[in-house]
């Protein structure tokens, strides 16, 4: 056999080889390409998914935590399946995550790129506290106290009428004392611009005057459009030098450190403390509690009357009379009211 022949076969193995070789390569090549291809339909469908907790979660991210404590967190509160989701879908996040410290709200069924756009955001949960309007500073002490997740601790009531009855949002470890400032300058600003702003004439010396009258006018009445009323009977009788008789002065007198009293009697009546305003001639001490605006602003607007006197209709309004009787004949009615109700039989 020449030498020629003898090289034929191994040219041949070695083209077959060479071939085999290059499909393998492409094959390979195709299947990491696949790989890699099916691997990141996978993260993308694990990032995109829906959570598995069923509720919202108040999650936090501690200052200075990491990836490890924050997926793990994640993962004890229900949040994320497994750890090593999020560990993924942080890798191949095109966006960055960046978590900020703070508390955040997760909603229900929350996908792992929805989880990092809220941590990474920095936007965290909004606490709300409500003042309600005619509330005394000691049950704003006691709702500021009793409110969550923040800190410090206050002692003493703040000064009677100086909080401003509105929903307050704060964020997990705000001081109470520096929200309790802040309810603090929205009602001194408040009273200055209605002070401003207030009719002529008003037998009013200065804002304290006009914050004590509206406190009165909120305790008097929960109807809006019945403080103008109101306000106008007691402008009319401090005009006329008399005294106002407010049965909620009364009751803020005798209950100064515990519930305010609902009923009062006649040795009640006749109590000697500052606030009495049957027995005192003008506004009281101090305001008797914390007036909403619209108390604020009809004390500072009374509507136009010649009323003297005003008692409950049994309703939950009130009668207006500009003569003694008229109020009389009015009281008997409204005792007549409550008689009836009384005997009806509870259904």
């Amino acid at each position: 056999m020449s030498d020629a022949e003898q090289d034929k076969p191994d040219q041949f193995e070695k083209k077959w080889f060479v071939f085999f070789v290059n499909r393998l390569v492409i094959v390979c090549c195709f299947a990491l390409c696949t790989a890699a291809l099916a691997g990141y339909v996978y993260i993308d469908v694990m990032r995109t998914s829906k959570g598995p907790n069923q509720e919202t979660v108040l999650f936090d991210v501690p200052s200075g935590a990491g990836l490890f404590k924050i997926k793990h967190d994640l993962f004890r509160a229900g949040v994320i399946s497994h750890p090593w989701q999020f560990h993924f879908a942080v890798m191949f996040s095109s966006e960055g995550f960046v978590p900020k410290a703070g508390e955040y709200e997760i909603p229900a069924k929350a996908s792992l790129d929805q989880v990092m756009h809220i941590l990474h955001s920095g936007r965290v949960f909004q606490h709300k506290l409500t003042i309600i309007e005619g509330w005394r500073s000691l049950d704003v002490m006691q709702a500021l106290n009793d409110a969550e997740k923040m800190n410090s601790v206050i002692l003493l009531p703040p000064d009677e009428g100086s909080v401003f009855p509105d929903t307050y949002f704060y964020t997990k470890g705000t001081d109470r004392r520096t929200l309790l400032a802040q309810m603090q300058a929205k009602m001194e600003i408040t009273l200055a611009e209605i002070w401003a702003e207030r009719a002529a004439d008003l037998p009013l010396k200065n804002p304290e005057d006009l914050l004590k009258l509206a406190s009165i006018i909120e305790k008097e009445t929960g109807a809006s459009g019945e403080k103008p009323l109101v306000s106008s009977v007691f402008m009319n009788r401090l005009e006329r030098k008399m005294r106002l008789q407010s049965d909620p002065t009364v009751s803020y007198g005798l209950s100064l450190n515990g519930s305010l009293k609902q009923t009062l009697s006649r040795s009640d009546l006749a109590s000697p403390h500052k606030w009495n305003t049957y027995r005192i001639k003008g506004l009281p001490k101090t305001p008797i509690a914390n007036p909403g605006y619209q108390a604020l602003y009809a004390a500072a607007h009374p509507k136009k009357t010649d009323y003297l006197y005003f008692v409950a209709d049994g309703e939950g309004g009130h009668n207006f009379a500009k003569t003694l009787d008229a109020h009389n004949r009015n009281v008997r009615q409204y005792r007549n009211i409550i008689r009836k109700k009384q005997k009806k039989p509870t259904q």
